[in-house]
């Protein structure tokens, strides 16, 4: 998560395990939060870990005022449960969803940000598979390559996407 200041929150990456290796855990930095879902991706239990575990932390330690608003994505997995909803106004962050499927104009972060992210990361997927012959790339190899995060997000390109 980010805001309009160009700051960004401790990533989390969400995995399909049930169980984490200690070979992937030695590969995520430890600055990197873990989330685990069935398929891997976002889920409503994700978000609420994210959201209390990662996200409001982070709030107060920079000593953020509040109430502040929290834009989501209106995709199915980023719909509110019961649980965060009340989390959310017992910490006063208000949280919006936006339209689904109109991420091109309503959530400029996927134009500013996660665009430039995704030229960046098959970039970096083509040069491990040609320094290791071709094979496919594994989840132990995910975060190291991920790394790419360094380079492209910075201050400038969040900020860039909220002036957008």
């Amino acid at each position: 998560m980010t805001n309009a200041a160009g700051q960004m929150t401790q990533l989390m990456v969400v995995v399909n395990l049930k169980r984490l290796s200690k070979t992937f855990k030695e590969t995520v930095p430890p600055s990197w939060a873990i989330g685990k879902s069935e398929n891997g991706w976002m889920t409503n239990q994700t978000l609420y870990e994210n959201i209390t575990g990662v996200f409001y932390p982070w709030l107060v330690e920079r000593k953020i005022q509040f109430p502040i608003v929290l834009y989501l994505n209106g995709h199915v997995s980023h719909l509110t449960t019961l649980p965060l909803s009340k989390f959310c106004i017992e910490k006063r962050i208000e949280l919006v969803a936006l339209y689904p499927n109109s991420t091109h104009f309503l959530q400029p972060m996927d134009v500013a940000l996660f665009h430039p992210l995704k030229l960046d990361w098959k970039k970096q997927v083509y040069k491990w598979r040609i320094e290791h012959s071709g094979i496919r790339l594994f989840r132990d190899n995910f975060c190291p390559l991920l790394k790419v995060l360094d380079s492209t997000v910075t201050e400038k390109a969040l900020m860039n996407g909220f002036r957008t």
